[in-house]
Formats: C-alpha cells, structure tokens, sequence
C-alpha cells in the first residue's frame, strides 16, 4: 500500500481532504521504474497523469541534435495532465530520469470521478488551472531571456535586432 501522505504535497491534490485522496488512490496505481524506462513518446496517445513519489522523469523533445530536456520533475511534480484537458496526443517523451516511484492515474478513471464528483473536479481543475499559469509565466519569462540575449548578446554585431 502506498503512502498517501504524497498526494497532499501535490499541486494537484494537495487541497483535497482525506475522502476525495482516498478516492485518488483507489483509481491510482503505484510504479516502480528504472533509470532510462520510457514512459511515453512525444505522439503517443495521453492516457493518463503521472505524479513523482520519488526520483525523477526529464520532459524531452527530439530535436536535430538528440534530445532536448525541457524539464527534470521531481516529488511533488505532476505531468502528463495535457491529456486531462484535450485528450491530444502527448506533446513530448517522458523518459525515467533515476530510479523511481511515480503514482499513475488513467485519464478515463480521472474523468470517470471528475464527472460524478463535482467538489474534487473544482478542486483539481482550479489547482491545474494554477499550475498551468505558473508553468507559461515560466514559459514567458525564459522566452524573454532567450529573447534579450538574442537581441543584446552579440548575436547581431551591427545592433539589436528590430522588433516587429
């Protein structure tokens, strides 16, 4: 059995009480995964979220180099919850970074409970809502830095690229 206690460090189900985790972990399975296990491939079919118990999992994308990490999750972190939202194909690999446990549960369970338990819906969709607007904040931020040095580091020696 595992140990509940990781579900209240989750973004995503740490405002839930101990009824609504209980039935988290009863749709939820536990994994123990290895270094280098594949979890899912950029394209695949989303079946699913994932929530780090211990270890961690590096968001990849192939680029014309190799691989390109765009993240390293680590406990607390969840992922794999695009499928949640749109039920698109995943939007990048999800690689096993260190030996881990991860927590997964199966988007048609979580959808199954979500349509029937309308407090946990609120609950999860207004803290994935959330989590979502820190990640593009992020996401906004380092386009800007990657953006300014562009513009100012050098890369343009007759001056600052004109802005459209």
């Amino acid at each position: 059995m595992i140990d509940a206690a990781f579900l209240t460090q989750s973004p995503l189900f740490r405002n839930l009480d101990e009824t609504e985790r209980a039935q988290i972990l009863i749709i939820g399975q536990r994994r123990t995964c290895k270094a280098g296990e594949i979890l899912f491939r950029e394209g695949d079919a989303g079946d699913g979220l994932y929530v780090v118990v211990r270890g961690s999992v590096r968001i990849s994308k192939q680029g014309a180099t190799g691989e390109e990490a765009l993240a390293v999750l680590e406990s607390p972190a969840f992922f794999g919850e695009m499928a949640l939202i749109d039920l698109s194909a995943r939007a990048a690999d999800a690689i096993v970074n260190e030996d881990s446990e991860l927590f997964f549960i199966p988007l048609q369970d979580l959808r199954s409970l979500i349509e029937v338990q309308h407090r946990i819906a609120l609950k999860i969709l207004f803290a994935l809502c959330e989590v979502l607007a820190q990640r593009l904040r992020e996401t906004n931020e380092r386009y800007m830095n990657i953006f300014t040095i562009a513009q100012w580091g050098g890369a343009n020696p007759d001056g600052p690229i004109p802005v459209p």
